[in-house]
């Protein structure tokens, strides 16, 4: 990935070091979940599939997100992260609270 700006430990490496953690944790999770199969059966292979998926989708937006935080501090500019950061969110809230519903039940 090209840099525009002239510093190379400013914040486009570390935010893209963060996604990069937050993709692993997701995969952990994931296989977290796989473990659960023998008791609650074929469910937490959804759960699984809904980790990697959300995974997938981190993975999938790093080069724009890069690209986006390098721009922005090059011209001032730094755009909020709102919908990645949001989707992020609404997703692991939605895994944690079927993975609570299957414990409690």
């Amino acid at each position: 990935m090209s840099r525009t700006h002239a510093d190379p430990g400013l914040q486009p490496e570390r935010t893209l070091l963060s996604w990069t953690r937050t993709l692993m944790l997701m995969l952990v999770v994931g296989g977290f979940f796989i473990r659960w199969a023998p008791y609650y059966g074929a469910v937490v292979l959804g759960l699984f599939g809904a980790a990697a998926l959300v995974a997938a989708g981190v993975w999938a937006g790093q080069r724009r997100r890069y690209a986006l935080a390098d721009a922005g501090i090059a011209a001032e500019q730094y755009p909020p992260a709102v919908g990645g950061a949001l989707s992020l969110s609404l997703a692991v809230m939605g895994l944690g609270g079927v993975a609570l519903v299957l414990v409690l039940l």
